[in-house]
């Protein structure tokens, strides 16, 4: 019998998005559905963080933290001045400029670069490290997506890439303006969902692919491929199950995604979401 090989794509969503991951992921898990066994698990931004918790089996103690009464781990420093409508209209304008994805993308990385965040470069990756079991990659492969800060182009990290799994994670999470991009092999890499919010495609070639999307993307982009244009293209060879966030899931993320706030009804909706969507990823991983 031929191999099965299947991905799980991780799409990113600030910190509502991690939690939302996780509820998905929890409810999953619990009915017996081992996403941990995936072939490749695909981390863009928060489905970054979420990726290495998966990969080094701790998923569970990461929704747990997210459902917990209590003060918020205080190595999180809240951009509680952050507009997501400031920041669309940023990508808005970066993109009605012209040239191609990766000049738009070098247009956002210049506004990256150039900003003044309430964080350092090492104060941010020592922020993110807190989430992230370890500096080494795991054993299973975990691909970490990022985009050049100063050209643009859109990078896969890996565990022969030769860089620290934090500091590729803390790249990842980068959001333009917001948090500072971070030093890697002699460049500057900032959020990988800069291109896509889930970069579905890096799955290609896999024959299950089970997708986590933060939100509604629209059909195309000028910042690289949309979901809609990945999973049409997945579709063709692969047999691909999408879970993007619900109504009440969104109700739950709020105006600001990386508020500390939006922990616990993000990761209760997406456990809600795994519930209602069991039948469909259990025939998908396991057929």
């Amino acid at each position: 019998m031929a191999e099965h090989k299947r991905a799980l794509v991780l799409g990113g969503g600030g910190v509502a998005g991690i939690a939302w991951e996780l509820g998905v992921l929890h409810g999953l898990t619990a009915a017996g559905i081992d996403l941990g066994a995936a072939d490749l698990v695909v981390g863009t931004s928060a489905g970054s963080v979420v990726g290495a918790a998966l990969r080094f089996g701790q998923a569970d103690a990461a929704y747990q933290a997210q459902i917990a009464e209590g003060t918020p781990p205080a190595q999180y420093r809240e951009p509680t001045a952050f507009s997501g409508e400031a920041f669309l209209n940023a990508l808005a304008a970066a993109g009605a400029q012209g040239g191609g994805e990766q000049a738009a993308r070098a247009r956002i990385g210049e506004l990256a670069l150039g900003a003044a965040t309430q964080l350092s470069e090492e104060q941010w990756v020592a922020q993110i490290s807190a989430l992230v079991p370890a500096a080494r990659w795991p054993e299973r492969p975990l691909a970490v997506t990022t985009v050049d800060a100063g050209t643009g182009e859109f990078r896969v990290f890996g565990a022969d890439d030769g860089v620290s799994l934090q500091r590729a994670v803390a790249a990842s999470c980068a959001v333009p303006t917001v948090w500072p991009p971070v030093e890697m092999d002699g460049n500057r890499y900032m959020d990988g969902g800069i291109r896509s919010g889930t970069n579905a495609d890096v799955a290609e070639g896999y024959d299950a692919v089970l997708v986590l999307s933060c939100g509604l993307e629209a059909p195309s982009s000028p910042f690289g491929p949309s979901l809609p244009q990945a999973l049409e293209k997945l579709g063709r060879h692969s047999r691909v199950v999408l879970i993007e966030a619900d109504a009440a899931a969104l109700q739950a993320f709020g105006s600001n995604m990386l508020l500390q706030s939006t922990r616990r009804p993000s990761a209760e909706a997406g456990r809600r979401q795994a519930e209602q969507r069991l039948a469909d990823v259990r025939e998908l991983w396991d057929s």
